[in-house]
């Protein structure tokens, strides 16, 4: 029942059109699609970063990696210190600026603490878990939705490094 409440709670609240000035200026709520010709191959970086892996490990770290950076349709919401974003039709995520990470569950085997920060146009959404930590930094420029990520895993020897550019379409 928490789990249905939350969920339903994160669709109104990025359904939701605000009018009100929002802390994190420059960063446009709407709905973003993914731009492949203009965005890193993310599973390729991953594949590359996680190479020198174990073989009895790389598989299950490959793709716990994949599942948490596949998205093809990103939706934000921002109103004030709330930052609101759902990939694709997962469970959506919302957060308040400077407040107490929240716990987020992509699917049952990757539950994260997510918290958010900003520095002007610059939302900086960070992804704490068991496997490691994600930093996605998200700032628009025009209609596009740009996205820096840094993944830092304990089996990987170096960051994992992409960017992703997303289009508005609407």
């Amino acid at each position: 029942m928490r789990h249905t409440l939350s969920a339903a709670i994160g669709v109104a609240i990025l359904s939701s059109a605000s009018g009100s000035a929002s802390t994190v200026q420059g960063l446009v709520s709407g709905i973003y699609e993914l731009d492949n010709a203009r965005s890193d191959n993310a599973f390729k970086v991953i594949d590359g970063a996680t190479a020198n892996i174990p073989d009895d490990k790389r598989p299950r770290i490959r793709m716990r990696l994949r599942k948490s950076i596949a998205v093809n349709r990103i939706r934000i919401s921002t109103a004030g210190r709330r930052f609101g974003i759902a990939y694709d039709a997962k469970t959506p995520i919302v957060v308040w600026l400077g407040e107490e990470p929240i716990k987020w569950k992509l699917i049952p085997e990757l539950v994260f603490d997510v918290s958010v920060k900003s520095d002007g146009g610059t939302i900086a959404l960070i992804f704490r878990g068991e496997y490691g930590e994600r930093t996605s930094k998200y700032h628009s420029v025009g209609q596009d939705l740009v996205e820096n990520t840094t993944i830092v895993n304990p089996l990987c020897s170096t960051p994992i490094v992409y960017n992703q550019v997303y289009s508005k379409i609407n």
